[in-house]
């Protein structure tokens, strides 16, 4: 996210460090609760549409949050942003606050980001060395999120500190497929 709007987010990413620090609430389960939330509302665009519409009324929207939240059960946190952003039509500000949330957090806590993109999910074990070898490389420890892309066809992509390390079949096909229409 970038320009004004990924000031905003990091803006509340801030203040919502700031509330954590301060009420010495869990920083780890609001990180993973603004991902999760940000997952749930802005991957059913039909709810969004609901809580952005400004001919829905707050009443109704108040009951559709309340109807998610008794399911749900986030940190309080969690739901007063989620009202906040929904009462001032700013929702899809989430998923730019839970990654600016993230990346805040791990700098506080003195870790890197990484995701590791395979075509099947990893093992445990693999997790674990590939989690060792880049703390090696890194100097720092690191927040390892793993996901799976069947499109990478094999291999591994892993993205770190702002670089990406390209070792998946689909990004060697490409290359070749490059120096061909070049070469």
């Amino acid at each position: 996210m970038r320009g004004a709007s990924g000031a905003l987010a990091h803006r509340y990413a801030r203040a919502l460090l700031e509330v954590v620090i301060e009420t010495k609430a869990d920083g780890q389960a609001l990180r993973t609760e603004l991902e999760e939330a940000a997952s749930i509302f802005l991957g059913h665009p039909e709810l969004l549409r609901v809580l952005q519409n400004p001919a829905v009324g707050a009443e109704v929207k108040k009951k559709v949050l309340a109807a998610l939240w008794a399911t749900a059960k986030p940190q309080g946190l969690t739901e007063r942003l989620v009202d906040l952003l929904v009462a001032r039509d700013r929702l899809p500000l989430l998923r730019g606050i839970a990654e600016a949330y993230a990346e805040i957090w791990n700098e506080r806590r003195g870790f890197v980001a990484a995701e590791a993109v395979t075509a099947l999910p990893l093992s445990t074990s693999q997790e674990e060395a590939l989690r060792e070898a880049l703390r090696k490389g890194s100097g720092l420890a690191v927040d390892l999120r793993a996901r799976v892309e069947p499109e990478v066809l094999g291999g591994l992509l892993v993205r770190l500190g702002g670089k990406t390390y390209d070792g998946t079949v689909r990004g060697r096909l490409g290359a070749l497929r490059a120096r061909l229409v070049l070469g």
